[in-house]
């Protein structure tokens, strides 16, 4: 019963905040989401290197989002860290991540609860140095991931240089404190 009245509470909160940041911030719809993505790349571990800050989770560091593809074709999709500092306690997110059009591969939908489908657009992707960035339904969310934990800056800056050509406020994003790969 706990557990249950935990779940909504959660629920209830991701609702309010995606719900006030639709009606406050203007829509990613005219930034057209990548047509093409290699899929075998895709799957697996990937390092969030920067974010605009959201409530849940926003001080975890260390994370990551693993994309683990089902047999129905959808994806599940594992976002782990550490809660306050690399000390913390470990924590988890899961959800499910379907395609929206065969066509645009980065149009996706996530579904982080029962019911609750949302936006989740790949709009820029690079197979050469695996990096890529991921935005929702608003300019309020963006995410700039990459297969390593630590980026050179100029792909770094790169990436936020493209965040910011789509319109994205990206003296908003944070850096994500990452280790060394293998030092998890």
């Amino acid at each position: 019963m706990k557990a249950a009245r935990y779940s909504a509470v959660v629920l209830s909160a991701i609702l309010a905040f995606t719900a006030a940041g639709c009606a406050s911030a203007p829509s990613t719809k005219n930034i057209p989401a990548v047509a093409s993505i290699d899929f075998g790349l895709f799957e697996g571990p990937w390092y969030e290197i920067a974010r605009i800050p959201i409530p849940i989770a926003g001080d975890w560091v260390g994370t990551t989002d693993t994309y683990i593809r089902r047999a129905d074709g959808d994806w599940n999709v594992l976002y782990e860290g550490w809660k306050g500092g690399f000390d913390g306690k470990k924590g988890s997110l899961g959800q499910r991540l379907r395609a929206v059009d065969p066509v645009i591969q980065g149009e996706m939908e996530a579904k982080p609860f029962p019911f609750v489908w949302m936006p989740y657009r790949i709009v820029y992707w690079n197979a050469e140095d695996e990096t890529m960035l991921i935005t929702s339904g608003t300019m309020n969310y963006l995410w700039v991931m990459a297969r390593a934990p630590l980026l050179d800056s100029a792909v770094y800056d790169r990436l936020t240089a493209e965040a910011d050509r789509l319109g994205f406020d990206i003296a908003l994003l944070e850096t994500v404190p990452q280790r060394p790969a293998g030092g998890l």
